[in-house]
């Protein structure tokens, strides 16, 4: 929302359960906080945006669906919800942003990736130009894309996360500061911008450094589902 508006767009109305939270986000969207359905304003009204939980989307579309006619195109931002869900609505579409979003960051929205699709072609063009405004990529999938892009979003954000709170467990019981991994965390990332992942791979696992590969195992004899997860990904690596 705040970086909609930052691009000259209008946002007109936020809509949450909680009344404090859509009116704590609407004024920094110099919007209004609504809670009821009812409320929603569709005069004049381009595009409704559901930014919900993907379980909670079929629920907001059939309370969307029987409100007083309207033309808005009405998406929603999942990446791996079927459109089939806004079925019930006259105009509808996806607007996926690839990217992972916390309370407290500010990602930068040039670089986010924003794959849009939509069953009319003039609906498709609004949202890619919409998409435009906001960032330097913005890519029209299929529903196949999408889920394909999700799935491998998860691997390399939710997956590679969750290692580093392993490997950040790992050092605290040694009392060690996780921003030691940092720069190599950071090396890693960088080294991917240009040039093919598989090309990049190290450790012992690609040099076939046995007698190394036993010592971490050992290591990790206290955390069975550590030292399960070590084993599978160096067979990964070494097939």
């Amino acid at each position: 929302s705040k970086r909609l508006q930052e691009c000259g767009l209008s946002i007109r109305q936020i809509y949450s359960r909680q009344l404090e939270d859509a009116q704590e986000l609407a004024t920094a969207a110099n919007a209004q906080g609504i809670n009821r359905w009812e409320d929603l304003q569709f005069t004049g009204l381009d595009l409704l945006i559901i930014a919900v939980n993907d379980q909670a989307i079929p629920e907001v579309a059939q309370a969307l669906s029987t409100l007083p006619s309207h033309s808005a195109l009405i998406v929603h931002t999942s990446g791996n919800s079927p459109l089939s869900w806004l079925n019930d609505l006259p105009r509808r579409g996806i607007f996926y942003p690839l990217q992972s979003f916390s309370p407290g960051r500010e990602p930068d929205f040039e670089q986010i990736p924003i794959c849009v699709e939509a069953p009319v072609q003039s609906d498709q063009n609004l949202l890619v130009e919409l998409g435009q405004r906001i960032s330097q990529k913005v890519q029209v999938t299929s529903e196949a894309d999408r889920r394909s892009l999700h799935l491998a979003a998860v691997f390399v954000n939710n997956f590679a996360n969750h290692l580093y709170q392993i490997a950040a467990k790992i050092l605290a019981e040694r009392h060690l500061p996780f921003d030691l991994l940092l720069p190599l965390i950071q090396e890693t990332a960088a080294k991917i911008q240009g040039h093919d992942p598989a090309e990049m791979q190290t450790g012992p696992a690609l040099r076939g450094d046995r007698a190394t590969i036993e010592r971490h195992l050992d290591m990790l004899e206290e955390h069975p589902e550590w030292r399960e997860l070590y084993g599978v990904f160096t067979a990964l690596i070494r097939a």
